[in-house]
């Protein structure tokens, strides 16, 4: 089993659903994930906040929810931990809604609505600021006072709390107004590569120190800066790395493959990991390196199970 912890799926369904295609996720998606030994995973609905408007990221979620009900021989929306124990007794694909940046609330109640919706998993921002937090394009501010107000919501409905593309000010914030789990969904070791999307040693140790786990990612240019170190032999380092820094509790994946959002793409630029099929491949270098196979499971699955059997309700 293994678990992936970011993927713009939702996304991609709508897109695909724009141009006239059906059933998204069985016909383009659910073969690769086989193939990787993939079994469950966070499908987020990304809106470009610079480009697209709330009717787009409301017609996201209503057109891929509907889209992935049609597979529900295949697949299942998870609301619960329970739910998802069921869909693997199932031995269907186990899917978590999520959102990656809440520009499109107008205000923090609304994340109930969303809730009732299905959506369990809540990204602050995709690196722009907005009424609630201050990502990567904006290193100045954090946490807004309506988002503070929203991850009261957020615990109380219990909801995953994902700190990819927060700024420094709004990574540190959201550890003083929220108790329990935080994650990181995709992102690698800033130590290993110095890109603005990866986490210093300080800021994986609160991870730790919150019981989380950060979820590392098959993008080129957050495993390194270097072309030729772009492979998943180097993004095996960042997990070895991380494990070293805080633990081998605390570390799992968040491939966050997204090169089928870009027309004519077919990988994602790793070599060695260029699609979700090639997930396997990470797991081999990490036996390579000595890991066990309890360690390995830990890193594929549990410890990001860990965090869902605690934080879903």
């Amino acid at each position: 089993m293994k678990f992936d912890a970011h993927g713009d799926i939702l996304t991609d369904i709508y897109l695909e659903t724009q141009k006239g295609n059906q059933n998204v996720f069985r016909n383009k998606h659910y073969e690769s994930y086989k193939k990787g030994g993939i079994t469950h995973s966070i499908f987020v609905n990304w809106t470009d906040p610079y480009n697209q408007s709330k009717a787009d990221f409301d017609s996201i979620f209503d057109v891929a929810i509907a889209d992935l009900k049609k597979s529900s021989d295949i697949a299942t929306i998870c609301h619960s931990y329970q739910e998802l124990l069921q869909a693997r007794q199932e031995e269907k694909f186990g899917v978590i809604l999520g959102i990656e940046g809440i520009k499109y609330l107008s205000q923090p109640e609304e994340i109930v609505a969303l809730y009732q919706k299905g959506v369990r998993h809540i990204g602050l921002t995709w690196n722009e600021e907005n009424a609630y937090a201050t990502g990567l394009d904006g290193l100045v501010n954090g946490l807004k006072e309506d988002g503070i107000m929203l991850l009261k919501l957020v615990q109380k409905l219990g909801m995953i709390i994902d700190l990819s593309h927060a700024s420094p000010k709004t990574f540190s914030d959201v550890f003083k107004h929220t108790t329990g789990p935080i994650v990181v969904t995709h992102g690698n070791a800033k130590a290993l590569c110095d890109h603005r999307r990866n986490y210093t040693d300080e800021q994986l140790i609160q991870i730790k120190d919150r019981n989380g786990v950060i979820g590392v990612c098959a993008v080129p240019y957050f495993i390194s800066s270097e072309k030729e170190d772009q492979t998943v032999e180097f993004l095996a380092k960042h997990i070895d790395y991380i494990v070293r820094k805080i633990g081998i509790d605390h570390v799992g994946i968040g491939l966050d493959v997204f090169y089928y959002l870009t027309p004519g793409k077919t990988s994602t630029g790793v070599a060695g990991l260029e699609t979700l099929a090639h997930a396997d491949h990470l797991f081999l270098e990490l036996e390579k390196m000595g890991y066990s196979k309890e360690d390995i499971a830990k890193v594929a699955y549990q410890n990001f199970d860990r965090v869902l059997k605690t934080v879903l309700k």
